[in-house]
């Protein structure tokens, strides 16, 4: 349902007069018509009555926007939606230049609760043109010159490392040797135990059946109630827009804008209770017998000749099989290579190698030297 209409204004633009009826097509200053440049305003709320636009030749229906006044085209006179001819130069309204508005720029006005106005102008969105671009290339990006001083640091920096970590090689001889043999002495023992299952090799003692654990099940339903949130409407703020009808008038539309409030309330919700059942399962008792380390007996040296210790006795359900054994070679006090038994009884004192490394000490390589 359309709204109100409201009195509009514009200002001549030949002698400056401001605020004249937008119902009045002439200036009554200077006797100049509307030009095609004018445009509307409003200064208050005013109502136009049904009888002043029947006097201006406008109906009421017509004041929607649709029903603008149109443009001379040879004049410029803004003329009446109805008049089918200028009223100032005679030309025919079919050669008409354009409607008002014709910058497809729209004019509106919203008063806010407390009954002040603010003008808005509208523009449509423009047609989108469609060409071919083509890529422009990225500017080139301008990077800080790095400082001599700078390039000084990481010159000798490079230099340092290298030094460093160059491998040089010489001609060294094995010095010494050492290693280490241990025995480990197991035994084989009895123990008692029970569980859920019977592992492999387990005899069986006894079976009992015994309380497993507990299983959870509904016992029955209870109302709880949990407090929760919700937006539910409070109320409609009203505020009005006004819309140029391009015929010196505006028309005058309510929008109810819902303002909602957040609000706490109980829900019943059912929820369950539980109780504990036992559950019970065969529990089995049984006797299994296991390798258990009893103690180790260790030997070493600074020499050539390894041997295994020979200080234990095995008694009944006794064994010796895990041993652990490992050899070095001895090239200088810092450099020490543990290596197979089989290249560690090939070796001899003053056997000569190649040995490269760097000036941290970290060794690259060895390799035998063959004596002349």
């Amino acid at each position: 349902m359309a709204g109100r209409v409201i009195r509009g204004y514009w200002d001549c633009a030949q002698c400056g007069t401001k605020g004249i009826d937008g119902l009045i097509d002439v200036c009554p200053n200077c006797g100049s018509g509307k030009g095609k440049d004018v445009r509307y305003y409003m200064k208050s709320v005013e109502e136009v009555s049904e009888d002043e636009l029947a006097a201006a030749g406008i109906g009421k229906d017509e004041s929607d926007g649709q029903h603008r006044e149109w443009v001379c085209a040879y004049c410029g006179f803004l003329n009446n939606y109805a008049d089918q001819i200028c009223t100032h130069c005679g030309a025919p309204k079919e050669e008409k230049e354009q409607d008002y508005g014709g910058d497809t720029s729209e004019i509106r006005y919203e008063k806010d609760k407390h009954g002040n106005l603010s003008r808005k102008e509208v523009k449509e969105p423009e047609p989108e043109e469609r060409y071919e671009t083509k890529p422009v290339p990225p500017e080139p990006v301008s990077r800080p010159k790095a400082s001599p001083f700078r390039w000084v640091i990481l010159a000798a920096a490079a230099i340092l490392l290298a030094v460093l970590f160059w491998p040089h090689t010489q001609a060294e001889a094995i010095t010494g040797f050492s290693w280490n043999r241990n025995v480990t002495v197991e035994e084989l023992q009895t123990f008692s135990e029970s569980g859920w299952s019977m592992p492999e090799g387990a005899r069986q003692t006894d079976a009992r059946r015994e309380l497993y654990g507990y299983s959870q099940v509904v016992d029955h339903y209870e109302t709880v109630y949990e407090t929760r949130t919700r937006r539910v409407l409070d109320h409609y703020d009203t505020s009005y827009t006004y819309t140029d009808n391009g015929n010196g008038t505006f028309t005058e539309n309510k929008v109810e804008t819902p303002v909602y409030r957040t609000e706490t309330y109980e829900e019943p919700v059912q929820q369950a209770v539980y109780r504990n059942v036992p559950v019970y399962q065969v529990k089995y008792y049984y006797d299994i017998d296991r390798w258990v380390v009893i103690g180790d007996y260790p030997t070493s040296g600074e020499d050539h000749e390894p041997y295994w210790s020979e200080e234990y006795t095995l008694g009944k359900n006794q064994r010796d099989t895990r041993r652990t054994e490992s050899y070095f070679t001895t090239y200088s006090e810092t450099d020490v290579e543990r290596v197979s038994y089989n290249k560690w009884v090939d070796q001899h004192i003053g056997d000569g190698i190649y040995v490269t490394r760097n000036k941290l000490g970290m060794v690259y390589s060895r390799k035998e030297r063959i004596m002349s």
